[in-house]
C-alpha cells in the first residue's frame, strides 16, 4: 500500500513491489505473496464498508496501480496548498500564503509511513518528512513579514527544539525574540546554536547566521520589522527586557455550547489553592476538557503570571506525550529552555520549581494518561495552580501531592433537554406535543447525559435545519450500528473514536473482559457474574473491574453492581464482534445463563426446599455466592439483582428455552413473595409465548405453571386460569401430585379474588388431597390456608378456623415460617370479620413480623392493608390512615397498582 501511495494512478510493477517488501532480496515465492496481499487489501477495505475496492487498487498486466482521486490523499493536498501559498506570495499576499501553509501544515500527523521500516519506504519518507519544516520555514518567514513576531515566537522556540540543526530556523526564531524586544534572548539562542552545531558535527553557523548575530550585536535598526498593524517599530529594545517574555496565554477558547456544571464551576473555584493539584476526571465524552476550560478563562485574572495548556494524549496508545515533553513545553512557554538540551531531566524540574516559585501561573495538562506526566509539572507553592483532567481516576497521585478531585458524571436531564431543545429550536422544530416528547425522551435517554454524544447530535440538527428530533430519534432507532449516528462529518472526534482512544490503552486480558461486558443483558453488573461469564478466577476479574473502573468505562452502581452507559456498551459490542472468533460471545453467554441457574437454584433451595424438580441435573457452575443461610439472604441478594433478571430471561429464551424455563422455575418462589414489575411479566410472557418450543412435557408444565402464578399475581385472572388449567393437565399426565397441587392452589387463588368461591374451595380440596399423595407437607400447609380461606368467604366460619389452626401446627413444625406468617393473617383476616379487632390485630402483627423476617411483602401488603381496617374498625381513623399509607408503599415496592390504587382510594375515602 506504502509503494501503491508514492505512485497514485501509475503502474507499479510487480518488481518495484517486491523490491520495496524485501529491499531488493524477494524470496522465491514473491510474486505470489505479491498477489496476496493485494487481494487481503482488497478484502479489508470490502470489510470496512468500501464497496469499489476492486476499483481502487487495480490489477494491470505486470503489476498494480491505486487509482485515486489525489484530492484523497493528505501528501498531494499538502502540496498543492504550498504550491498555491508560493503563488499568494509572489502575487504579493504574504498573509493569505501563510494561511495556506497553515492549512496544508494541519494536515500533518506524524512521519511519512511511521512503522514501515523497508530501505525504499524509508528513502522516501526521509525526502517527504524534509517538506515539513520547509513548510514551517516558508510560513514563520511570511507571518515575520507581516508583523506577527509577537504571535511566532513561541512557535519558533517549539520548531527549534524539534528541528535544531536546521538554520533559517534558527535565524528566524532570533529575529522574532529580537523584535520582541529580546535581544538578550536572541544572542543567546545564537549561542546555542553555535555550540550544538559545533558539538554535534564539528562546524560552524553558516554566513547568514553568523552576519545576523552581528546586526542583532549592534542593534542594527532595519531588522525591526513591521508590526501585525502594519507601521514600523521605531524603537530600540529596551535594556534588560530580554529577560521579561510575554505571559504565556494559551487556553482554547471556551466551548460555545458549554451548558450547566454549575456545581463543578463552584467545586473548582472553592478548592483552587487548597491543594497542588486539582484532578478532573471522567469517562470519555463527559466533557472534562471543556469544563476545564470554561473555568480557566473565568479565573484567569487570578493567574496574571500566565496560563499554560498542554493536550498530553494520554489515552492514546501511540501518541501521548512523555514527561519530559511536558517539562519541555512548560519551560518553553516561559522562556526557560535551558541551553544544553542534554540536562538531567531532575534539573529540568528543579529549574520549573525555581522559577515559578513566586510566580502565579494557571497550569493545565489535559487528558494525562498517567501520574509521570504530572509529578514533574506540580508546582511547590506559591499562587500557582496546576489542574488536571484524565479519563483515569489517578488514585495513585493521592499518594504523592496534595489532591483535589471533580468527578464528572453526565449531565442533569434539563441540562440535556436544553441542548438538544436549543438546537432544534434553532433549527426551527422545537418538540411539541406527545410524539415530539417521546421522541426527545428516547435520544435523552441513549445519550444518558453524556455531552458529546447530546452536542453531536444537536450538531446535527443544527447542520440539517430539516432533520427533526422525532427524525433523529427513528434513525438511530433504526441504525444497526447506534454509534454511527454519533459522528459528524469534518469532525474526527466521535463518540466511537473517544472511547477507542480510551480502549488503546487496555491491557489484553482487560480488553477482553471489556468487550465481554456487552454479553451481560443488563446495565448492572456483579463482578461474580463477569467472572463466570468470561471464564476468569474472580480476583484477576475484580482486578480487570478496577482498571475499567479507574478508566470510567464502568461507574460504581450501588454497593456490589457496576453499570455501563449504553453508548459504552454498544462500542463494547461492536469490539466484541469484531473479535468473535476469539471470544465466542455464545459460549460466554452459555456460562452467564448458567451463574443465574446456579444462584437462583440456590434461592429456590431456602425459599422452597421441597420443589427442586431439577436436583438431578449434574453439578451447577460455580457462582462465587456464599450459600444463603436463610431466604431473607436470598430475597435480598435477588432484590439487588432483580433488574437484571428480566434481560437474562429475555436472553435465556432466545439463547435456550430450556434454560429459560429451568429460570423461571428456580426464580417463581421469589416472585411470588415480592411481586412483579412489567418488565418482569413481559419477560415471563415472552417466554410463555414460545411453550411449543419446549419438547419435554414436564418441563412445560413448569412453564405454564409458572407463568399461571405470576398472572394471578399480576390480577390477570383469566389468563391465570388458561395457563394453570394447561399446567394441571401435563402434570397429571405425567404422574406429578406435586406440581398438580401447587398448579390447583392456584387455580383455587384465581377464583377467589373472581369471587367464585365454590370453585376456589373445589380446586383447594383437590390440590389438598394431591399435596397429602406427594407426603408434601408445604403444599398441605398452602392448601389448609388457601381452603381455609375460601370456606370464611362462604362463611364457614369454624370449619375454616380449624384449617388454620392444624396448618399453624404444621408450620411450626416444620419450620416453614413463611407459611405460618401467611396463616396468622388469615387467623387475623377471620377474626376481623368477626368485628374482633383486639384479637385481629393480635395475630395480623405477630404475622407480619415473621412476613419482614422472611422477606414476604407481597402478603405484607395484604397484611398491612388487614390492620389499617381492623384500626378503622376500633374507631381510629388517623392511625388506619397511616396504616393504609404504609401498605400503599409495599404494594407500591412490589409493582401491585391494584394494590396501590385501593389504598389509594381507601386513603381518601377516609379523609386522609
Amino acid at each position: 500500500m506504502a509503494r501503491l501511495l508514492l505512485s497514485p494512478n501509475t503502474l507499479v510493477s510487480i518488481g518495484a513491489l517486491t523490491e520495496a517488501l524485501w529491499d531488493g532480496v524477494p524470496p522465491a515465492s514473491a510474486e505470489r505473496q505479491v498477489q496476496n496481499v493485494a487481494s487481503q487489501l482488497r478484502q479489508a477495505w470490502l470489510g470496512a464498508g468500501v464497496t469499489e475496492a476492486n476499483e481502487v487498487v487495480r490489477t494491470g498486466r505486470a503489476g498494480y496501480s491505486l487509482d485515486i482521486d489525489l484530492d484523497r490523499i493528505d501528501l498531494h493536498v499538502f502540496r498543492g496548498l504550498v504550491a498555491r501559498a508560493a503563488g499568494l506570495s509572489d502575487a504579493g499576499d504574504p498573509a493569505a500564503a501563510a494561511g495556506k501553509l497553515r492549512e496544508a501544515l494541519a494536515l500533518w500527523r506524524g512521519p511519512a509511513f511511521a512503522g514501515i521500516d523497508t530501505q525504499v519506504i524509508q528513502g522516501n519518507a526521509l525526502l517527504i518528512d524534509e517538506e515539513r519544516p520547509a513548510a514551517w520555514e516558508e510560513c514563520m518567514r511570511l507571518e515575520l513579514q507581516t508583523g506577527l513576531h509577537g504571535r511566532v515566537v513561541t512557535e519558533l522556540a517549539s520548531l527549534v527544539a524539534e528541528f535544531p540543526f536546521r538554520e533559517q530556523l534558527t535565524g528566524l526564531f532570533m529575529t522574532a525574540l529580537y523584535r520582541t524586544g529580546r535581544q538578550a534572548a536572541a544572542l543567546q539562542t545564537y549561542q546555542q546554536a553555535r555550540a550544538r552545531l559545533n558539538d554535534e558535527l564539528g562546524i560552524d553557523p553558516g554566513p547568514e547566521l553568523q552576519e545576523l548575530h552581528t546586526r542583532i550585536l549592534r542593534s542594527d535598526p532595519t531588522l525591526l520589522g513591521p508590526t501585525a498593524e502594519g507601521r514600523a517599530e521605531v524603537a530600540a529594545p529596551a535594556a534588560g527586557a530580554g529577560n521579561a517574555p510575554p505571559a504565556p496565554s494559551q487556553i482554547p477558547p471556551p466551548d460555545g455550547s458549554f451548558t450547566g456544571r454549575r456545581d463543578e464551576l463552584a467545586l473548582l473555584s472553592e478548592h483552587c489553592g487548597e491543594a497542588q493539584v486539582l484532578v478532573v476526571a471522567g469517562a470519555a465524552g463527559m466533557g472534562k476538557t471543556s469544563l476545564v476550560v470554561e473555568w480557566a478563562h473565568r479565573v484567569r485574572d487570578r493567574f496574571p503570571d500566565g496560563q499554560i495548556f498542554l493536550d498530553l494524549r494520554g489515552h492514546s496508545a501511540d501518541s501521548s506525550s512523555s514527561a519530559d515533553s511536558v517539562l519541555e513545553h512548560i519551560l518553553e512557554s516561559l522562556d526557560l529552555s535551558p541551553p544544553n538540551t542534554s540536562v538531567p531531566p531532575e534539573k529540568r524540574v528543579a529549574l520549573y520549581r525555581s522559577a515559578v516559585a513566586d510566580k502565579k501561573l494557571l497550569i493545565v495538562l489535559d487528558n494525562a494518561g498517567t501520574i509521570d506526566h504530572i509529578l514533574p509539572a506540580v508546582p511547590t507553592g506559591g499562587g500557582s495552580q496546576l489542574v488536571v483532567t484524565s479519563r483515569n481516576s489517578l488514585a495513585a497521585l493521592h499518594t504523592r501531592v496534595a489532591v483535589k478531585g471533580v468527578a464528572l458524571g453526565g449531565l442533569s436531564r434539563a441540562e440535556s433537554r436544553s441542548i438538544i431543545t436549543g438546537a432544534a429550536g434553532a433549527a426551527g422544530g422545537v418538540p411539541e406535543g406527545q410524539g415530539r416528547g417521546a421522541a426527545l425522551d428516547r435520544l435523552l435517554d441513549l445519550c444518558d447525559g453524556m455531552p458529546l454524544a447530546l452536542r453531536i447530535l444537536a450538531a446535527r440538527m443544527m447542520a440539517d435545519r430539516s432533520l427533526t428530533v422525532e427524525q433523529l430519534a427513528a434513525g438511530l432507532a433504526r441504525d444497526g450500528v447506534p454509534l454511527d449516528g454519533f459522528a459528524i462529518d469534518g469532525d474526527t472526534r466521535s463518540v466511537r473514536s473517544v472511547l477507542a482512544n480510551t480502549c488503546a490503552t487496555l491491557s489484553e486480558d482487560d480488553a477482553r473482559l471489556f468487550r465481554l461486558l456487552a454479553v451481560h443483558p443488563g446495565r448492572r453488573m456483579r463482578a461474580e457474574t463477569v467472572a463466570a461469564m468470561a471464564a476468569v478466577p474472580l480476583p484477576a476479574v475484580r482486578r480487570g473491574l478496577g482498571n475499567l473502573l479507574a478508566l470510567h468505562l464502568v461507574t460504581k452502581a450501588g454497593e456490589n453492581h457496576l453499570a455501563m452507559h449504553d453508548l459504552v456498551q454498544s462500542f463494547a459490542a461492536e469490539r466484541l464482534d469484531a473479535q468473535k472468533r476469539e471470544d465466542r460471545p455464545p459460549e460466554a453467554l452459555d456460562r452467564l445463563l448458567n451463574w443465574y441457574l446456579s444462584v437462583a437454584a440456590m434461592a429456590n433451595g431456602v425459599l422452597r426446599p421441597d420443589r427442586d424438580a431439577f436436583a438431578g441435573r449434574g453439578e451447577r457452575t460455580e457462582s462465587f455466592v456464599e450459600q444463603f443461610a436463610k431466604d431473607v439472604d436470598a430475597i435480598t441478594f435477588f432484590d439487588q439483582e432483580k433488574e437484571n433478571l428480566a434481560p437474562a430471561i429475555a436472553a435465556a429464551v432466545r439463547h435456550d428455552i430450556d434454560r429459560a424455563v429451568e429460570l423461571l422455575y428456580h426464580l417463581h418462589s421469589y416472585f411470588l413473595r415480592t411481586g412483579f414489575s412489567s418488565a418482569d411479566m413481559d419477560a415471563w410472557k415472552h417466554c410463555g409465548d414460545n411453550a411449543s418450543r419446549v419438547r419435554d412435557p414436564l418441563l412445560r408444565a413448569h412453564l405454564h405453571h409458572a407463568l399461571g402464578g405470576a398472572l394471578v399475581v399480576t390480577h390477570d385472572l383469566d389468563a391465570a386460569i388458561g395457563q394453570l388449567f394447561l399446567a394441571t393437565e401435563l402434570y397429571e399426565g405425567q404422574g406429578e401430585p406435586a406440581g398438580a397441587a401447587g398448579s390447583r392452589l392456584g387455580l383455587g387463588f384465581a377464583y377467589e379474588l373472581l369471587g367464585r368461591y365454590q370453585d376456589a374451595l373445589a380446586e383447594h380440596e383437590l390440590a389438598l388431597g394431591l399435596a397429602r399423595t406427594a407426603g408434601n407437607i408445604t403444599l398441605v400447609v398452602h392448601a389448609l390456608n388457601n381452603s381455609a380461606d375460601a370456606l370464611m368467604a362462604l362463611d364457614d366460619i369454624e370449619a375454616g378456623l380449624e384449617r388454620l389452626r392444624a396448618g399453624r401446627e404444621l408450620a411450626q413444625e416444620h419450620g416453614l415460617r413463611h407459611h405460618e406468617a401467611a396463616i396468622l393473617s388469615s387467623i387475623g383476616a377471620l377474626f376481623l370479620r368477626q368485628r374482633d379487632y383486639p384479637r385481629a390485630l393480635t395475630h395480623l402483627h405477630e404475622g407480619l413480623v415473621l412476613m419482614r423476617k422472611s422477606g414476604f411483602r407481597t402478603a405484607e401488603a395484604d397484611t398491612l392493608a388487614r390492620i389499617g381496617h381492623a384500626v378503622m374498625g376500633s374507631g381510629d381513623a388517623a392511625t388506619a390512615v397511616e396504616w393504609f399509607r404504609k401498605a400503599q408503599e409495599v404494594y407500591r415496592r412490589n409493582s401491585d397498582a391494584t394494590g396501590e390504587a385501593e389504598m389509594a382510594r381507601l386513603i381518601g375515602r377516609t379523609g386522609g
